[in-house]
């Protein structure tokens, strides 16, 4: 389904920069619950909607009306029951200042023989954090338990090389639980930051990047402002236009430093 995340150094100008990409944002239906995730005041906030749409859902709108925010995480979700919807079960998800959002899993990682044993890597301080019962979540809180063993939890200024290889020990155990039970390990694309840096790791489905930016108020027109930077990724497809889009090679994490320096990383140590 889709899924994207933005960050830029101007919250008030975000909304204009991503007017031009708005139909890549469309979340095509049917969609069964979607959810957007933002940075404000240093505050994590959540609009999570749990009723299913037999509309497109413009997974943006909230960002191009009267929220501000530098940093947002949005995701919509196409389920094959009931048995995991709800609020709880909406992404994004968060812990403190995390955010975290996950493609392309479903309930086989909630097997008898799989989430008890990933649930004994997370203390259990973080265990009563898990509101929900998606594998999306629990994978988050692996993540959270591998920040935790490392002393980088609650550091706001943890470099994204350190939340890559927290993100990748994750992923490889995940992994490793998921073979051991002889089930298939397909893993989807992850969006995760703690409102000051980004990682985005491409694992299965298309990813997008696009160099967000915005005209100049004053000088010649159509001039590009040089004091805004941002960057917008896009998990999915459903026929997105590929215009002012790169894609993100496979099994790479796209890194988004504190000062919006970007960088490309392999999903190894």
């Amino acid at each position: 389904m889709k899924l994207f995340a933005c960050i830029c150094n101007q919250p008030q100008r975000l909304s204009v920069a991503l007017l031009p990409v708005r139909a890549a944002l469309l979340a095509q239906p049917p969609v069964s619950r979607w959810g957007l995730g933002y940075i404000q005041g240093g505050d994590v906030l959540l609009v999570r909607t749990p009723k299913a749409s037999a509309a497109a859902i413009d997974l943006a709108g909230p960002l191009t009306a009267d929220i501000k925010t530098d940093c947002a995480i949005a995701q919509a979700m196409r389920d094959e029951g009931a048995a995991v919807g709800g609020t709880d079960n909406t992404p994004p998800f968060r812990f403190r200042r995390w955010m975290y959002a996950q493609t392309g899993l479903d309930a086989q990682l909630f097997a008898d023989d799989i989430a008890p044993r990933l649930l004994e890597h997370i203390p259990e301080y973080l265990r009563r954090n898990l509101k929900g019962r998606t594998p999306a979540e629990l994978t988050f809180h692996v993540f959270l338990a591998m920040l935790h063993d490392e002393g980088g939890i609650d550091d706001p200024n943890l470099p994204p090389p350190s939340t890559r290889r927290a993100l990748a020990a994750t992923l490889r155990l995940v992994t490793a639980e998921l073979t051991r039970a002889g089930k298939p390990a397909v893993l989807g694309n992850v969006a995760l930051t703690n409102g000051r840096s980004m990682v985005v790791a491409h694992l299965n489905e298309p990813l997008r990047l696009r160099r967000l930016w915005v005209t100049a108020e004053r000088g010649e027109r159509g001039e590009r402002d040089e004091s805004f930077r941002g960057f917008l990724l896009v998990s999915g497809g459903d026929g997105d236009p590929k215009d002012g889009f790169e894609d993100v090679p496979l099994q790479r994490a796209v890194l988004i430093s504190r000062d919006l320096q970007l960088s490309f990383a392999d999903l190894e140590p």
